[in-house]
């Protein structure tokens, strides 16, 4: 009516009649709806596509603010500290600490949110924040963990949130081990004679409870020349094999163990390696590892 082209599918076919005339049958089929819902889906493509990019420049700059929080190897006094970070997916909720302070001390702490993703990562970054304010304000391990949990549970607290710590602080010496862990797998000391002890949680999980953190929630360790210090996160324990069988913390224990005869650098690449090689599949989890020696 109006002039305008209509989109049509045109099909023929041939008929024969009784008396052997051929006629030819054309069906013209009204195909608009079907180039406008082709177009509108053209156009919501390119939006998708479009978004998709804007992501992934963001995910790009999450993920190298993440990295910032990730620990650093270092040598201090009679200390040497390598570390590990890898994260399940671009960014994650893990997070680390290895960090000499002007009381004397090196403090070096692994935390793991809970979840994955951005949401983990963000709440990650903000209790890293307050966790150097407080180490900077002089908290020891034990005090440290009941003042986040306090702050989580005033500022963050949300339904099925939880986090988990695991915080040690050296002298200069190398020989005052202080730990204080909430809800983590136990830190491992390796001696130079193999024995491997593990230094638990006194603490539950963070962020859920009040009374997560007992009136004693530190264990105070006397250190030796050649001690080996494990902190790490479950990334590295609840890894499955072929059977659907855990590694679990006594099996890592003895990985650990095996591992401590080689150089520090070594004993780390050692661990990470062992356990890849372990699990089945592609990593779930974070994967966050501080190795320390006493020189």
């Amino acid at each position: 009516g109006d002039g305008s082209r209509v989109p049509v599918i045109i099909s023929a076919r041939e008929l024969e009649d009784p008396d052997g005339r051929v006629f030819s049958v054309v069906t013209l089929t009204d195909i608009t709806d079907q180039k406008q819902a082709q177009e509108d889906l053209r156009g919501a493509n390119h939006k998708l596509k479009k978004r998709q990019e804007e992501i992934e420049v963001e995910l790009s700059l999450a993920a190298r603010v993440q990295h910032s929080l990730t620990p650093q190897a270092i040598r201090w006094g009679a200390v040497t500290v390598e570390t590990y970070y890898m994260p399940a997916r671009t960014i994650g909720g893990d997070f680390g600490i290895v960090t000499p302070l002007e009381d004397g001390n090196l403090h070096l702490l692994v935390c793991d949110v809970s979840g994955h993703g951005i949401g983990s990562a963000l709440v990650a970054n903000r209790i890293y924040t307050e966790t150097m304010s407080l180490l900077e304000g002089g908290s020891p391990p034990g005090e440290l963990l009941r003042h986040l949990n306090s702050f989580v549970l005033q500022h963050i607290r949300t339904s099925g949130f939880f986090f988990t710590l695991a915080a040690a602080r050296l002298d200069e010496s190398g020989r005052r081990l202080s730990f204080a862990g909430g809800g983590h797998p136990p830190a491992l000391l390796v001696t130079p004679g193999g024995e491997c002890r593990q230094l638990e949680s006194l603490s539950a999980i963070l962020g859920v409870l009040e009374e997560a953190v007992p009136s004693e929630p530190t264990v105070e360790v006397e250190m030796a020349a050649g001690d080996r210090l494990v902190l790490y996160t479950d990334g590295l324990t609840e890894v499955f094999d072929a059977k659907e069988e855990m590694l679990g913390i006594e099996g890592l224990s003895e990985i650990v163990r095996t591992s401590a005869k080689l150089p520090l650098e070594e004993m780390k690449h050692s661990i990470v390696e062992r356990v890849n090689a372990y699990r089945d599949g592609p990593a779930t989890d974070d994967m966050s590892l501080v190795v320390v020696e006493v020189n």
